[in-house]
């Protein structure tokens, strides 16, 4: 089974792989997306607590996603 098919795979995991394997750093999406680098590093270890609100965490993933070229409305639902 691939590693991305992992039931118990976070959604923050999945992610910083798409994001590693689009070469960009953190700094990069941030530009793209214009969310906080701080965002995305709670984004990336599934700590959405740390994030502002639930509509923060959905939204900032759901770009997230998008600019990595993730389902954006899958990693969404996985969030909330």
């Amino acid at each position: 089974m691939a590693e991305a098919e992992l039931p118990l795979d976070s959604v923050g995991a999945r992610l910083l792989r798409a994001r590693e394997a689009a070469g960009m750093t953190r700094a990069q999406l941030s530009a793209v997306t214009r969310i906080p680098e701080r965002s995305l590093i709670a984004i990336e270890a599934s700590d959405f607590a740390a994030l502002p609100g639930r509509t923060y965490a959905v939204g900032f993933s759901r770009t997230y996603a998008r600019a990595v070229g993730l389902d954006e409305k899958g990693i969404a639902a996985s969030v909330r």
